[in-house]
């Protein structure tokens, strides 16, 4: 089992930075945090819990300072001023600590007014500068929150696809949250995208540590692996599989920062896909036949219709554009083109 995968093991992982978080911050001392750091460093799950706990002190100062004042008599009636207070009292330190508590730690990051949201329409990209310098650019229909602090950097990956590049001169790592995978980096540049059935890293420069937390994994330490420049690594499950990766392929990772999409040999279905990306309104396949026809070329991410258009003389394939816009492919009625292995690929040069 990964660790930290059960519910008992973070709670005292919380339990455990939240701690550490306090005795760094009471006595401000270069030791104490760079013993805290040294802990963060030694699991990425121990960062993401570290800014949970930084971000529910600032949740708890905050409910302090806008916490209005009562007057006791006015809800206590008869029953006398102390019953008042005791209750007021009571309910603040509910509210604070319930912060440092699992579920309730998230939900305070989550309502932090320090953190940013940035989020991109479906066919936009954007590129956005945090306040340590680093810089996130989200891909089409992509959404990001950011924690930046003084003594740690939190980002979660909410949905889509986004390329970092980390500023090296903050004392923290930069820990990054994707639905269960943690991620932590101190330099480099690094792509992220969430597939529908696993996480797709690429390292461009530096190194990252992978940890996959939520599924089967081996025992201790064993889950966290250290991705290095020209490598990729797809996670699922809990389990990290690394591989190299050429300068090709890592450009065509890339590509789309550059507004391009490129296909070497993938299906036609993967090919739609890719450009549904973009699209409000999907392209469909109605005919499986042409599904696993491959493809090659290179197009804007904006083409789709291009693309389309090219697929008519080559396969014989007729759209069919529904009342939401949806377009349906669908082989042309007589048209048998050559589907076998030598005669399967398509070349779409635009």
């Amino acid at each position: 089992m990964a660790r930290y995968s059960r519910i008992d093991e973070r709670e005292r992982l919380e339990d455990e930075a939240a701690r550490r978080f306090l005795a760094a911050r009471a006595s401000g001392s270069d030791d104490d945090w760079a013993e805290a750091y040294a802990w963060i460093a030694e699991h990425p799950a121990h960062g993401v819990a570290f800014a949970k706990a930084e971000a529910a002190w600032e949740i708890s100062g905050r409910l302090k300072e806008v916490a209005p004042r009562i007057d006791p008599e006015a809800i206590a009636g008869p029953a006398g001023r102390f019953e008042a207070v005791v209750g007021r009292r009571q309910v603040i330190a509910a509210i604070f600590a319930t912060a440092f508590i699992g579920t309730a730690a998230t939900v305070a990051v989550q309502k932090a007014s320090a953190v940013v949201r940035y989020r991109t329409a479906v066919g936009e990209a954007r590129r956005f500068r945090l306040e340590d310098g680093s810089s996130i650019f989200l891909n089409t229909n992509s959404a990001v929150e950011i924690a930046i602090r003084e003594r740690s950097r939190f980002v979660r990956l909410l949905r889509g696809e986004a390329s970092f590049i980390v500023a090296a001169d903050h004392p923290a790592p930069l820990v990054i949250d994707a639905e269960g995978t943690t991620l932590q980096a101190r330099g480099g540049g690094f792509n992220v995208r969430l597939r529908p059935d696993v996480l797709e890293l690429t390292v461009v420069d530096g190194m990252v540590r992978v940890a996959g937390l939520e599924g089967a994994g081996s025992e201790g330490r064993g889950d966290v692996r250290v991705v290095a420049a020209t490598q990729g690594a797809a996670i699922r499950g809990g389990s990290v599989a690394m591989t190299a990766l050429s300068s090709m392929q890592a450009a065509r990772r890339l590509a789309w920062q550059s507004g391009i999409v490129e296909f070497r040999g993938e299906t036609l279905a993967q090919a739609v896909d890719e450009f549904n990306r973009y699209r409000v309104s999907p392209l469909v396949i109605g005919d499986p036949e042409i599904a696993s026809v491959r493809v090659e070329g290179r197009f804007r991410v904006g083409a789709s219709d291009q693309f389309i258009g090219l697929l008519s003389p080559g396969l014989g394939i007729r759209q069919v554009v529904g009342a939401d816009r949806s377009v349906l492919l669908l082989r042309a009625p007589g048209f048998a083109p050559d589907l076998s292995e030598d005669g399967r690929n398509l070349a779409l040069d635009r």
